[in-house]
């Protein structure tokens, strides 16, 4: 090291001491004892003047001639490696005497061997920074088949060898581009990457041409923007296509959140140029405007987003796709939500669209209606929410037929007679001034001032919105000082004018069902399956009962699999009956809904789906009493077809077989004539009473196949869908036996083939189609002896494709695939789900966390996995917003914890506390337990500013994980965003 000190002129070094002599050299210790230390007496060793001359001499030579060896090379066979000298190679790895295409591999070269490979190969990247590190390399063997006209079989003499070139530089040498001709020299065996069988060759690489076609996709989309700079799918081809561009460079497929915004950043700037380039028509502009603002909520701070919002509105302010979205925006902005003024946002949402004279359909103004009165709902304020729904039922539907000028309502609003779902309520049309009032609330327990800590704000909270649900009274003596708990007439004219008299009722029916977070309506032709599929319309999920049944029963599988609340499909009349109709959500009494729905029913203006949905829900929470119901409404429609399927549908899921099979035969009786089952309705009942007797084994056959050919021929012509694929379904079952199933499901091949020709391939109504085909299959799969798991694959794979979020395709899809568990082809269904997470619905991630849930540690699933399904979830923009899903999400990271905290608890049994102080590691993992449930919680909250049943998570559930400390903030979060709170603190 002295060496290594810089020579200053004031530093004067000390003098060198003389070197000793050497000392003999040691032995290393795992080498052995040498024979020298076990025979000393047989020779001397050399002195150390001779030593010291030979080192000496040495050192000047490049090198020495060692006459005498090392004995030990006889003893045991090689050298002591720890007296072999460092050496030096010379030629960057070429050997003398080779030819220069081959080198010395020194990843795979040791000290005992050489490996040699081409110089000219590809070079192996490293595994952590390899690009495809996660992607398999195996490539595939195709076979080399002679083609026909083949002449080389021919000739007369057949070709060895040949000599391929290489791609190369067209400047190089002849001799540069031939491939390396087997040499005699050789010291390496045959390559591993060469194909043992000659008729076999590699394919290109995968990888290759993957990215080749890549990159010359983006390409041919560029030069495709430049030829066409208006056509406007072009220009959103190309901005979809910048991901696959993006993943070309990334270790695997999914992105992180740098990568995300870095995508984000590229595609805002291609929107911005499409859009000076698309011309004047505006609903490219608006295409493109949307599809901008959706990716600057990833790259762009939360003001520059606010004033390019502010911009855009300006230029487009008849849009509602737009305004929508800018709802989307404030609502869920946390840095900048307050209810009122969100609240003021919306009505102002309404004004515009009307002052433009924009067209606005009654779907689209109730869908406001909608989004509204739950935000108001899951901020607090759950009297007025209600209020607006009760209001809009008795102002549009139950107003006199004269004086139901506005004034009038206010009278009505403001006196105290029982309004449309309260106990005693007939109605405005039919009600009285002289009615008595409803019954109030029941007084809440009186509390000391002095007790107010958390534990008390709970308790009073709880209590005050459990009690507090229904629009109070001037009258009421409970919550005096509650200036929201009385809902006066001016609280709720401003909703009145969202929504225009002329809205069906049908649909006002369906968004109030929305808004309480029930089943929809069956409907013929579904319409309003959107609003079930908003994010922010999804509050609550409400927890099924876990099926603790691993058995590989069929249909027990299937059940299994569909019993979470988060469904989505197409829904029928049979569909409606097997619903639970829970009220957990919307923590309404099971007697309002009924009330509302009997009053509603019995108007006659009123259609019989309405009846029908009321048999429905009683038969749920009211078994005993739909038949007096049914009753009732038969007698007011004695022909209805409608009421009599849903009442035969009642006795049926009661366990009445026979008396089902009576409604049944019984209404069909009632047709006469040629037109037996043409007549509106009469198809569905037919089709109930052969499924009843199916499902008591009764298989005994019909003479209505050919009538039934007519008819879904009629059906067809007459574009009535549903009744076509009734058709369908019995043509199959008609003809159905155990053998062969196959020949069986061309009713359903050429249905599908009509609806593709049709240009309805991807409708409802093949939806439909695909609904009826799965339960066709699972009634097979219980019934045949045998079932191939691919006969049940292979016709749901390919609907799964159109819908991928129908839960009833994917629970019978999942059923089969669990009978046969070798390869999970249910996860890999997922791996394309995942690449486009943004364009998933809740219904897909729902059943897929399901799913996971399901499947024990054996098959692979445990806490990580799920929780990286929740993540992926909650990262997406759909998922982002849902405050179900955040709830699902907080409570499965609570039973972790519980899980954590009971394992601590066994341990800390039979185990005693350390000596040194330091925590077990039990005591670890319940902390990280308790800050992901943390971590969990604040990152929701970031997302959803107006639930303020969220936020009590953290004074409820969760309230031994948060010190008081995070309390007292969340409650003044909920403060400053304008909550509703019963009770105040001093914090």
């Amino acid at each position: 090291m002295s060496s290594n000190v810089p020579k200053f002129a004031s530093f004067r070094p000390k003098p060198k001491v003389e070197p000793e002599p050497p000392k003999e050299p040691q032995q290393h210790e795992k080498v052995g004892k040498s024979s020298k230390e076990k025979a000393p007496g047989r020779r001397r060793s050399p002195s150390p003047d001779r030593s010291t001359r030979e080192q000496k001499s040495n050192k000047d030579r490049p090198y020495f001639s060692d006459r005498r060896g090392d004995p030990d090379v006889f003893r045991y066979g090689t050298m002591n490696r720890y007296d072999i000298p460092p050496y030096r190679r010379f030629g960057h790895g070429f050997i003398l005497g080779l030819s220069a295409n081959q080198k010395i591999d020194r990843a795979e070269s040791t000290d005992k061997k050489i490996v040699v490979t081409p110089a000219t190969r590809r070079r192996q990247e490293r595994l952590l920074t390899d690009k495809r590190a996660n992607k398999s390399r195996g490539r595939a063997l195709r076979l080399v088949k002679t083609g026909e006209g083949d002449t080389s079989l021919d000739q007369d003499f057949v070709l060895l060898s040949s000599r391929a070139k290489r791609r190369r530089d067209e400047s190089e040498d002849e001799d540069d581009q031939v491939e390396m001709e087997a040499d005699y020299r050789r010291i390496d065996g045959p390559k591993s990457s060469e194909p043992v069988d000659p008729d076999t060759q590699y394919e290109s690489d995968p990888e290759l041409v993957i990215d080749t076609e890549i990159t010359r996709k983006n390409s041919q989309l560029a030069r495709q923007t430049k030829e066409h700079p208006t056509d406007v799918q072009g220009w959103l081809a190309l901005i979809k296509h910048q991901e696959a561009m993006l993943k070309l460079e990334r270790p695997s497929a999914e992105l992180t959140a740098s990568d995300k915004a870095h995508l984000a950043d590229v595609r805002i700037s291609t929107y911005e140029e499409a859009l000076k380039k698309i011309g004047l028509d505006k609903n490219s502009q608006l295409r493109l405007y949307q599809g901008l603002l959706k990716e600057a909520e990833r790259a762009w701070d939360g003001a520059k987003l606010a004033g390019k919002w502010k911009d855009v509105l300006a230029k487009h302010p008849q849009s509602v796709d737009l305004w929508m979205m800018y709802l989307d925006f404030v609502q869920s902005r946390f840095t900048s939500f307050k209810y009122e003024e969100c609240r003021a946002i919306f009505f102002k949402c309404v004004e515009s669209l009307r002052a433009n004279k924009a067209d606005i359909s009654s779907e689209q103004s109730l869908h406001l209606l909608l989004r509204l009165t739950a935000m108001a709902h899951d901020a607090g304020y759950q009297e007025l929410g209600l209020a607006v729904w009760q209001a809009l039922f008795e102002h549009h539907l139950m107003r006199p037929e004269s004086g139901a000028d506005i004034q009038a309502f206010e009278e009505f609003w403001e006196s105290e007679v029982p309004r449309i779902g309260e106990t005693g309520a007939k109605g405005w049309r039919h009600g009285s001034t002289d009615d008595p009032p409803p019954p109030g609330p029941s007084s809440l327990q009186e509390r000391e001032a002095s007790d107010a800590n958390f534990e008390s704000f709970r308790e009073r909270e709880c209590e005050a919105t459990s009690v507090l649900r229904h629009p109070g009274r001037a009258s009421d003596d409970v919550a005096e000082d509650d200036a929201f708990h009385t809902i006066f007439f001016s609280d709720i004219e401003p909703y009145l004018a969202i929504v225009t008299p002329e809205t069906p009722a049908t649909l006002m029916i369906e968004a109030f069902l929305c808004f309480c977070m029930l089943p929809p309506l069956a409907h013929r032709i579904p319409q309003q399956r959107a609003w079930w599929t908003d994010p922010f319309l999804q509050r609550h999920w409400h927890s099924a009962t876990p099926d603790t049944d691993e058995s590989h029963d069929f249909t027990k599988a299937v059940k299994r699999y569909s019993n979470y609340s988060a469904k989505s499909f197409q829904m029928t009349t049979e569909l409606l009956f097997e619903q639970h109709f829970s009220l957990d959500g919307i923590k309404l009494d099971a007697d309002f809904i009924r009330c509302l729905l009997k009053i509603l029913s019995s108007d006659p203006s009123s259609e019989e789906i309405v009846g029908e949905y009321l048999l429905a829900f009683e038969s749920k929470h009211f078994p005993s009493e739909a038949f007096k119901t049914a009753k009732r409404l038969l007698k007011a429609r004695p022909s209805s077809l409608r009421l009599y399927n849903a009442y035969g549908l009642v006795e049926s899921r009661l366990g009445n077989s026979s008396k089902a099979d009576q409604v049944f035969s019984m209404a069909l009786s009632m047709q006469k004539g040629d037109d037996l089952l043409s007549a509106p309705w009469s198809l569905e009942l037919f089709s109930n009473w052969v499924w009843e007797a199916l499902r008591r084994g009764d298989h005994e056959e019909a003479s209505w196949r050919l009538k039934i050919s007519q008819i879904e021929e009629h059906a067809l012509l007459n574009h009535d869908y549903p009744t076509a694929v009734i058709c369908t379904c019995l043509h199959v079952l008609l003809s159905d036996t155990v053998r062969d199933v196959n020949p069986q499901l061309y009713p359903y091949s050429r249905l599908r083939q009509w609806f593709s020709s049709h240009r309805l391939d991807k409708s409802p109504f093949e939806e439909l189609r695909a609904q009826s085909l799965a339960q066709f299959l699972a009634y097979h799969a219980t019934r045949a002896p045998i079932v191939k798991p691919s006969l049940i694959r292979g016709n749901l794979d390919w609907v799964l494709d159109d819908f991928p979020a129908n839960t009833i395709l994917l629970s019978v899809y999942a059923a089969n695939e669990t009978r046969f568990a070798i390869d999970d082809r249910v996860r890999r269904f997922w791996e394309g789900f995942y690449s486009q997470p943004d364009e998933q619905s809740l219904a897909s991630w729902a059943f897929a966390i399901h799913y996971e849930a399901l499947r024990d540690e054996r098959a692979g699933s445990t806490s990580h996995s799920i929780r990286a399904l929740y993540r992926r979830a909650t990262d997406s923009v759909t998922g982002s917003r849902c405050p179900a899903l955040w709830k699902a999400y907080v409570n499965f990271e609570l039973q972790c914890l519980h899980s954590e905290q009971t394992r601590q608890q066994q341990w800390h049994a039979n185990k005693k506390p350390r000596r040194d102080g330091k925590k077990s590691k039990w005591e670890m993992r319940v902390e990280e337990a308790e800050q992901r449930v943390k971590d969990t919680f604040y990152a929701g909250l970031r997302n959803l500013p107006w639930c303020k049943e969220y936020i009590m998570f953290a004074f409820t559930d969760a309230r031994d994980v948060f010190r008081n400390e995070e309390k007292a903030k969340l409650y003044r979060v909920m403060q400053e965003k304008e909550l509703r709170l019963y009770v105040e603190l001093d914090v």
